[in-house]
């Protein structure tokens, strides 16, 4: 098993993805053994990456489909049985499949705030692995938001509520919804650099 399945506490796991705020979330640090993170912070410095730029976005990007075997391995070990059944029971979603890519934020990167949620593409839950070595990224923060909402489920208004840092060898896990706001801080020194996608 490439994740360290082991040492995942499911039930408290669960117990703080019911209880998480702006909305569920959890936070898994020691995601894979030291030495598979090696092997995948070297797959990853060869992985191709191209800029992706937008109205909201400024990062590199691996294309949609990862070509280092060991950074696709990370993405197939995503969906072995056993991590399937260990989301859902964290989630209480049923999760089938892993959409995922490999990116590098470097100084002056962002994410502005949005939402993952897309019915057309079944993203259920979002996840970010994060590669980088402790020290080297400032800023890169997940940002979480509370949103308020009128009658009809729009957004009227939003709070920053959660900062997760994007320590090495972390994966978060967080619900996708039309009000799951979400943002990446801007990385004021050094790159910010994961894994990360949707289960499905």
């Amino acid at each position: 098993m490439l994740l360290e399945l082991a040492a995942w506490d499911v039930p408290a796991l669960a117990a703080t993805w019911r209880a998480a705020t702006p909305f569920p979330h959890v936070v898994i640090d020691g995601m894979v053994s030291a030495m598979r993170l090696d092997v995948l912070r070297d797959a990853i410095s060869r992985e191709p990456h191209g800029p992706e730029h937008s109205e909201i976005v400024d990062c590199l990007a691996s294309a949609a489909k990862l070509q280092h075997p060991n950074l696709a391995a990370f993405g197939t070990a995503l969906t072995a049985p056993a991590v399937l059944t260990a989301v859902r029971a964290i989630t209480g979603k049923v999760v089938s499949s892993v959409e995922v890519r490999s990116y590098c934020y470097l100084a002056g990167g962002y994410l502005l705030p949005h939402t993952d949620g897309r019915h057309d593409l079944r993203r259920q839950i979002a996840f970010a692995a994060y590669l980088g070595h402790d020290g080297q990224c400032h800023g890169g923060e997940l940002e979480l938001f509370h949103c308020d909402v009128d009658g009809a489920g729009e957004i009227v208004a939003t709070e920053p509520a959660v900062r997760i840092e994007p320590r090495a060898n972390r994966l978060v896990l967080f619900d996708v919804s039309d009000t799951s706001l979400h943002q990446i801080r801007e990385i004021t020194m050094g790159a910010r650099i994961s894994l990360a996608g949707w289960f499905r």
